[in-house]
């Protein structure tokens, strides 16, 4: 991640605070977001979503005052776990984190136990609010979505019997992986017995042997599970084995694809298909054009769904502190089943276990551009995989 960005970031949380710490008690909000590593992209466009909402919070003489203290979120665990903590000691009520579903999995039993709202605006594994509490809670949805949604396309649109699942040693990757195969073996008898996994961090995988393996299998299709960086190294060697032209490619709403295009080219990405949920930084909607209009004045590129989650995290944060009695956990934490949220995704509201459901939809990567999937390319794939069973 680019530094300058970071340290621009830094400054104008310093000016911000400034400018609304006028007087009255603070509600002080934290913030644990990558800013380097393998999600760095993502806390890059989180962030600065956070920042925008912070910069046009109403300053009305009748609203509470707020303070943003930010964190980083490390890949070392532990490490997350002592931002948590530091946080608490200077008062927090809330967290707006953390980005990795591993992250977010360590800090949820301690969000239950301080009583401390922890709200998530990218984690994605089923397991999060599998029981944990709470006060635990998310704006973006689970990885099952998206995984009912694909095993659909994959295995009863296009016919698809054989793919093979390829993925990173991460509770995200782990997660939704685990998910699709749910959905798979009610659809697939021909699945092979065997899940290719390789090191969560990019640098150490040996992508020549993991693609050597998907060659000696080989599936009908791949679904790779991994967070962007990861998937880059894995889509250019794939691309590059002649044995895998007429392989299908899936993945999920990791993918970046304005990202990937400028990193491997148009060519490397076309036919891929992925989940994802409705962003559209250009939509002809007032909220939104404004939204990304100062956005990008800030930034000098489009928002992604991440930054409009996190963008909307904090707005919902604030809601909740100007309806409630902040100085009470359970009010707040009773909050968030009142009503649903209404912002720059549209409308949020969350189940009893702190969930939210959207609707994914599975997209393709046409030349370098992302457009829904359409059935007649479904109808295509599936002609394709009978002739291959025929012949």
């Amino acid at each position: 991640m680019n530094g300058l960005r970071w340290r621009f970031l830094s400054t104008l949380t310093a000016v911000l605070f400034l400018l609304t710490s006028c007087g009255g008690d603070k509600i002080k909000i934290g913030v644990i977001i990558p800013q380097e590593g393998t999600l760095a992209d993502y806390g890059y466009q989180i962030r600065s979503g956070i920042e925008l909402a912070y910069k046009n919070l109403d300053t009305a003489e009748n609203r509470r005052q707020y303070e943003l203290i930010f964190k980083r979120e490390e890949a070392d665990l532990d490490k997350v776990e002592e931002e948590f903590h530091a946080l608490r000691k200077e008062g927090v009520q809330a967290i707006i984190g953390a980005a990795s579903s591993a992250a977010t999995l360590r800090l949820a039993p301690l969000a239950n136990k301080h009583k401390i709202i922890l709200l998530s605006p990218a984690s994605s594994s089923p397991e999060i609010n599998e029981g944990s509490g709470d006060f635990v809670f998310r704006n973006h949805p689970s990885d099952t979505l998206e995984a009912q949604k694909l095993s659909n396309v994959i295995f009863q649109k296009t016919r698809m019997q054989k793919v093979l699942m390829v993925r990173a040693k991460d509770a995200y990757s782990e997660g939704i992986t685990f998910e699709l195969l749910k959905f798979a073996r009610q659809n697939s008898d021909r699945l092979p017995n065997e899940v290719v996994k390789f090191s969560h961090n990019p640098a150490e995988v040996d992508w020549t042997s993991v693609v050597d393996r998907i060659v000696e299998i080989k599936p009908q299709g791949v679904f790779l599970a991994a967070y962007h960086n990861a998937l880059m190294p894995l889509i250019k060697e794939i691309r590059a084995r002649e044995a895998l032209n007429r392989t299908y490619i899936f993945t999920s709403s990791s993918l970046i694809v304005d990202e990937a295009v400028k990193e491997l080219g148009p060519e490397a990405l076309e036919g891929i298909m992925f989940t994802g949920y409705h962003w559209d930084p250009n939509e002809n909607k007032p909220e939104i054009l404004e939204f990304s209009k100062q956005f990008k004045a800030d930034h000098h590129t489009d928002p992604t769904l991440f930054a409009a989650t996190g963008y909307d995290a904090l707005n919902i944060l604030v809601k909740v502190f100007e309806e409630t009695d902040h100085a009470l956990p359970d009010d707040l934490r009773a909050r968030f089943n009142k009503e649903p949220f209404q912002g720059i995704m549209g409308e949020t509201d969350f189940s009893k276990r702190g969930d939210i459901t959207r609707i994914p939809i599975v997209y393709r990567v046409e030349e370098g551009t992302k457009n829904v999937l359409s059935d007649e390319v479904i109808d295509q794939i599936k002609d394709d995989i009978l002739t291959r069973l025929e012949d």
